[in-house]
């Protein structure tokens, strides 16, 4: 994070909330953590101005929102297709947006996964 000594990774079956002075995360998500599921999670990124939320992409078509503060999966949401990269509005940061494999960009609200607010084509 910008302004915290932590940084995020997405990996296999897991997205892991690290210290550069540990070898070993602080936090895990894997599993029932990550919504029972043991995709690869593609892209993680840190929300730019909630600094403990963090967002992330899956191969399972999925995706999740996180806070480091409790440790938790929050919200998950499923597209139709894969998203590849993820990026949080920095003037709207409770707005995101994913592109997809359908060579569409997805635009969400945070408070309002079910369904996209905007699509660009």
């Amino acid at each position: 994070h910008r302004s915290e000594a932590q940084f995020a990774t997405a990996s296999d079956s897991s997205v892991d909330l690290w210290s550069p002075d540990r070898s070993s995360p602080l936090v895990k998500w894997t599993g029932n953590t990550l919504w029972n599921s043991d995709d690869t999670s593609t892209v993680v990124r840190y929300n730019p101005a909630e600094r403990s939320l963090l967002g992330q992409c899956s191969m399972d078509r999925g995706i999740g929102l996180f806070d480091t503060r409790s440790g938790s999966a929050l919200q998950k949401t499923v597209t139709k297709m894969r998203s590849s990269c993820f990026e949080w509005n920095p003037m709207e940061p409770m707005n995101f947006v994913v592109g997809n494999e359908d060579y569409n960009a997805y635009s969400f609200d945070m408070r309002k996964l079910d369904k996209p607010t905007m699509i660009y084509k």
